[in-house]
């Protein structure tokens, strides 16, 4: 996807919104939101809570971050990481165009693993060898942007080896600030190229990756099921003992969480928004995002705002 967003370059920079299965939620590290943005000078965001963790590789520029309501600004150069607990009042700005390759992110270990890193480096911080941290984090990213089979269990071992990269230069009393690592990802257009379309123990994986990129396309059961090779009635019941979902559900709750994504970071339109997240219509999407969230699409747009403000 394009950011929508005000000082965020559109031309270079691409998010991708995943929707963990219910095995993920109950037992790994899971991805939510991953991207690669180009930020322009002036960019700011606030939020009183956004239900993750973020990691943030500032790869170019910098950044100034607030990780707790009346704290003030840490500073964040090329070459650091900012680790942020979203659930909080949080905010970061720059005053330089920056490049940043960002993970939002949770699961059961989470908190635990951000207070170790937290109490002992802070929100920002840098490593001796941030190679391979960097490296990890370009992968999930890269797994997001070539469309490529989501493995959740590979997944967890990305974010949980970024972690533990943190974890460790935590119990590194010498670790000193150091630019470096790998390049961050560049940004294309993702395709469905690289989906598996066989039979196989990744099948349903393949198809979880294949609809977070084509989320604004119809996705009929029937196409899902022949991306795999099955009938409509065995990748049903495939689909719904590997993710907990029936595919109707997790591809509408996918479109709610992309929904819900767009309404607090961007200010398009609900037409706009119902064509990018593959609502037919706008009356059908605000009936739909009332039952689910118990407000309309734009209360919660105006809840949000107050509560950034």
């Amino acid at each position: 996807m394009k950011p929508a967003e005000h000082g965020i370059r559109n031309e270079g920079s691409e998010f991708y919104i995943y929707t963990p299965s219910k095995t993920a939620l109950r037992t790994f590290l899971h991805p939510l939101r991953a991207g690669f943005f180009h930020y322009e000078a002036g960019y700011r965001q606030e939020r009183s809570s956004f239900d993750s963790f973020l990691i943030m590789a500032i790869r170019s520029g910098s950044f100034d971050v607030v990780s707790k309501f009346g704290e003030s600004p840490q500073h964040a150069s090329a070459g650091d990481f900012v680790l942020v607990d979203c659930y909080a009042h949080h905010s970061y700005s720059t005053s330089e165009d920056s490049d940043v390759l960002w993970l939002h992110f949770d699961g059961p270990t989470a908190r635990a693993y951000y207070e170790l890193i937290h109490e002992r480096l802070g929100t920002v911080f840098s490593l001796r060898e941030p190679g391979y941290a960097i490296t990890q984090l370009t992968k999930i990213y890269e797994t997001f942007h070539m469309a490529a089979r989501i493995s959740e269990p590979l997944m967890a071992k990305y974010i949980t080896d970024i972690l533990t990269e943190f974890a460790l230069g935590a119990d590194d009393a010498a670790s000193a600030p150091t630019g470096g690592g790998a390049a961050a990802a560049s940004a294309a257009g993702g395709g469905a190229s690289g989906l598996a379309a066989r039979r196989g123990p990744h099948a349903i994986e393949s198809v979880l990756a294949y609809i977070a990129n084509h989320l604004s396309e119809p996705l009929t059961v029937a196409e899902l099921a022949g991306l795999v090779y099955m009938s409509e009635y065995h990748f049903i019941r495939v689909f719904k003992k590997e993710t907990g979902y029936t595919p109707y559900a997790y591809v509408l709750d996918a479109r709610m969480h992309a929904a819900k994504y767009r309404l607090i970071n961007s200010d398009i339109s609900l037409r706009q928004l119902c064509e990018e997240c593959g609502f037919t219509d706008t009356s059908s999407f605000c009936a739909a995002f009332k039952r689910k969230n118990g407000l309309s699409p734009m209360e919660f747009r105006k809840q949000s705002e107050i509560r950034q403000n």
